[in-house]
């Protein structure tokens, strides 16, 4: 068992990743709570990029199984030279730190704010008998306000809210903050708190999901955006000051200079709203400020180092990034640059075949092209496609199984020989080496994007339940009024599930933060 595992290694104060290599579906059911889901089948390409020091100090899960062992070989294969392995298994029930769903550091995060701060809340119910002219802001990135929001709703995402609190105080009434769930209506809300907004506001509870379980309809591609050009840099600056963030000006010419000297950090640009994690040069992710705060287990997979994040403009965005970063206990600096950050040349390095095996194929196994991949196949040999289920539920080879790496290595190998169909070279390579080594027989590899098919040699099916993606609560945004509220239910329970220390830490920054 791994009960108080996170608990230790944060309370040690050095640096260190501890990740969990099984697939998200399995992560996603049941997982201690710190760790980062790095699967097996895109352990590679995710690990080198979020952990890129070779040196630096891993911890793995291992669920002492073929594919936990696989995943602590690649590491090594990889490079990592201080890996600690921690046998684990799961518990008879959920809490002490065990814990089931995504996102749950800042969930859990959100409703110890939630727990903490006594917010003015306004159900559905309430909203439709006593507050219908009030204003209402998804706070929300626009992409997911626009997909569906409470109708009438305007978009204004919590990375802009310190921009725009002049507006939220001109609109005279109070402002309504909500988004699909809780939480990020509750940061949302806390910002203003801790930013000391003097105008009426309160939390719409439930937000999307409530008005669903309500009975209420929800609005389809709205356009309402409430966050404008026109930021007010003031308010951004005094509260830059009021909590003590660092921050600096980086002139573009200084960029690479500064990048250099900050090498050993996280490095974040928050600038664009719509960003989702691309890679940008200097080793700089590009991640909105909002789905940052949203996805800080998948996007920080290292405790205890010093992140950076990058803002053009006034900064609101890094200064509202950077303000929860804080409370939740990471170091953070501020670079405000004058002009956006370059992006990755067209002809950089594809990620994963730069950080995968790239000395050659040296398994003995073929790579096949698609003549020979097709005459295989008329022979008997079967096709396992192991690129995401997503991509093979869009098209595959007719008569081709999709199967994953973790779940083949947990089970027997088959008695016949197969052909592996993977998306690129390295991760073709890297797979059938890992098979191959667990007794698999593998006649070939097919890399699919150099692949030209004849369409009647293509098909398309939908997979259920594939191991790779998450099934909790996932009808929620659907149609499907249980998955929704149980997910709230889900959300409100987690502080009581958490490490218990992480806890009272959180506690104890919030109690400073808002005294």
């Amino acid at each position: 068992m791994s009960e108080g595992v996170f608990a230790k290694l944060y309370d040690a104060g050095v640096p260190f990743a501890l990740i969990d290599t099984r697939e998200r579906r399995d992560h996603v059911d049941g997982h201690w709570f710190g760790s980062t889901n790095i699967p097996l089948s895109a352990l590679a390409e995710t690990i080198t990029r979020l952990v890129p020091d070779r040196t630096f100090p891993v911890h793995l899960f291992d669920w002492q199984d073929p594919a936990s062992q696989a995943a602590a070989d690649l590491l090594a294969q990889l490079g990592y030279s201080h890996i600690t392995r921690h046998p684990t298994s799961q518990p008879s029930q959920f809490g002490s730190g065990f814990v089931k769903g995504e996102y749950v550091w800042s969930k859990a995060f959100g409703e110890v704010v939630a727990h903490c701060v006594d917010f003015p809340e306004v159900t559905p119910a309430d909203y439709v008998a006593n507050h219908q002219g009030a204003p209402l802001f998804d706070v929300r990135p626009t992409a997911e306000y626009r997909q569906f929001t409470i109708p009438g709703s305007q978009s204004l995402p919590n990375s802009l809210i310190l921009a725009h609190m002049t507006k939220l105080r001109q609109e005279g009434q109070t402002a309504l903050l909500h988004c699909a769930g809780r939480t990020r209506s509750i940061i949302g809300a806390c910002t203003l708190k801790a930013a000391g907004f003097d105008g009426p506001f309160a939390v719409f509870r439930g937000g999307t999901q409530a008005w669903q379980l309500d009975g209420y309809d929800r609005e389809h591609d709205a356009n309402r955006r409430a966050a404008t050009d026109g930021e007010n840099p003031e308010d951004v600056l005094r509260f830059l000051k009021t909590w003590q963030i660092r921050w600096q000006e980086v002139a573009d010419d200084q960029l690479a200079q500064f990048t250099a000297a900050h090498a050993d950090r996280l490095l974040f640009d928050v600038s664009d709203d719509a960003a989702t994690g691309q890679m940008l040069a200097h080793g700089i992710t590009r991640i909105s400020g909002t789905n940052l705060i949203q996805q800080t287990d998948r996007s920080i997979a290292r405790y205890h180092v010093p992140v950076v994040l990058f803002d053009t403009g006034s900064a609101s965005r890094a200064a509202f990034a950077a303000f929860w970063l804080t409370t939740m206990g990471f170091e953070v600096k501020i670079a405000r640059l004058e002009g956006p950050i370059a992006t990755m040349p067209d002809d950089a390095d594809n990620t994963a075949d730069a950080t995968c095996n790239d000395t050659g194929n040296d398994t003995g196994i073929p790579l096949l092209t698609t003549a020979q991949l097709l005459a295989g196949h008329r022979q008997q040999q079967g096709l396992v496609d192991l690129r995401p289920s997503a991509s093979f539920s869009v098209q595959h080879l007719a008569g081709s199984k999709w199967r994953n790496i973790s779940a083949m290595l947990n089970d027997s190998p088959d008695d016949s020989q197969i052909i592996l169909v993977c998306g690129n070279h390295a991760k073709g390579i890297e797979t059938a080496a890992l098979l191959a080594g667990n007794g698999w027989q593998i006649a070939g590899i097919h890399v699919w994007q150099d692949g030209a098919y004849p369409a009647t040699a293509l098909s398309s099916a939908s997979i259920s339940l594939p191991v790779d993606e998450s099934a909790l609560f996932a009808g929620r945004h659907h149609g499907n009024l249980q998955d929704a509220r149980d997910y709230l239910d889900w959300e409100e329970a987690l502080p009581d599930q958490i490490d218990q220390p992480l806890h009272r830490l959180w506690q104890g920054h919030l109690a400073r933060v808002l005294s």
